[in-house]
């Protein structure tokens, strides 16, 4: 796991492709001891991770997470956990906070269709 600290900020980079049990509880002690305003979680490396991992990510509110591969994306989506977490596509956009990736499910009334 790799850690970078600024003034303002904290970025934790898991370095293992997969997020298994073992790695959510270093991931989680490590967030629990930052004292920062803003905790960036950079996943460019990881392809795989369980549901019990964002499970565990919803009870911080600090944190942003980005570089996220796509099919984690789409767990997070069919989880319904992507409102509760702040996504972000790049580094860049989490230290900026801005261009969050908000992911509306807009649905069509079946009485406005009539």
């Amino acid at each position: 796991m790799e850690i970078i600290t600024t003034n303002d900020s904290c970025i934790i980079t898991p370095l293992s492709p997969k997020i298994d049990s073992r790695e959510i509880q270093r991931i989680t002690a490590e967030i629990s001891s930052i004292n920062t305003q803003k905790i960036g979680l950079d996943l460019k490396y990881v392809k795989e991770c369980s549901a019990d991992f964002f499970n565990k990510l919803i009870k911080f509110n600090n944190i942003g997470i980005f570089n996220i591969n796509s099919d984690i994306f789409a767990l997070i989506t069919l989880m319904n956990i992507d409102k509760a977490l702040k996504i972000y596509v790049s580094e860049l956009d989490f230290s900026e906070n801005k261009r969050q990736i908000l992911n509306r499910r807009l649905r069509v009334l079946s009485w406005l269709a009539n």
